[in-house]
């Protein structure tokens, strides 16, 4: 029987070159295209899916959350631009990759594995879950605190540590992590985030704002009884915080 195999990238050109690459393998059958998590959700519900080639970065949710709800899961290979840091996470679990551009040798190769690891299922869902979890993504990981993220920089994604984020913050929709670095977007709510973080080192401070209490220097009055908190970064980051949540605050400073 021919691997079904299903695109999912939201770059057009991408797919198409995946497509084209593939068209060349014997035995592989591609069942359809998406471009989002949403697209590729309605394809698998309608079509009997062998492996992913899945993209991470995608406009809304991204590779991992699309992975993370699925059940049950295919095999999946990741096609991302990832750098040589953030791909450890995938050789730490056993879960095949590509960089882009790939080779189609390289593309080969990951067709091959596929169909070997697709007789034994259910090491396949233990890699994928362990991933997740390590990646802070999945019920798994639900049952402690999130402690890293993946971030987009530039056409990469990496891989960011709690302890390294100042403040989160919204801005046009989007969330946003704030490092001595600059700002990094990562694909969760400010509402899931604040259900999720460490409730001992991250507190909301306001509607937009959640704020590492580590990085916190001093408070500063503000307007009309509302308060901010600089931070102990290079730029004296100064984080609104709302009349609502400062009693709190003080409270978690000890002022």
């Amino acid at each position: 029987m021919s691997l079904r195999v299903l695109i999912v990238d939201d770059e057009p050109l991408a797919r198409g070159r995946v497509r084209g690459m593939l068209a060349d393998l014997d035995g592989v059958a591609v069942v359809g295209e998406a471009g989002s998590a949403d697209d590729a959700r309605a394809v698998l519900a309608r079509e009997p899916v062998d492996l992913l080639l899945l993209d991470i970065q995608m406009p809304g949710e991204d590779g991992f959350a699309l992975l993370a709800s699925l059940a049950p899961r295919p095999a999946v290979v990741f096609v991302t631009a990832y750098d040589q840091f953030a791909v450890r996470a995938f050789d730490e679990n056993a879960v095949d990759y590509l960089l882009k551009p790939c080779p189609p040798e390289r593309l080969t190769q990951a067709i091959e594995r596929a169909r070997r690891d697709l007789d034994r299922p259910e090491e396949i869902e233990r890699r994928l879950t362990e991933l997740l979890a390590g990646l802070g993504r999945g019920p798994a990981a639900a049952e402690r605190p999130l402690d890293r993220f993946t971030v987009r920089l530039g056409t990469k994604q990496l891989i960011l540590r709690a302890d390294e984020v100042l403040w989160f913050g919204a801005e046009d929709k989007l969330v946003f992590a704030a490092t001595e670095t600059g700002r990094h977007y990562v694909n969760f709510t400010l509402d899931q985030l604040e259900r999720r973080l460490d409730a001992t080192r991250f507190l909301r401070v306001h509607r937009g704002a959640i704020v590492n209490l580590d990085w916190a220097a001093a408070l500063q009055p503000g307007f009309a009884g509302t308060w901010r908190l600089q931070l102990r970064d290079q730029a004296r980051t100064e984080v609104p915080v709302s009349r609502a949540r400062t009693r709190t605050l003080k409270e978690r400073l000890g002022a």
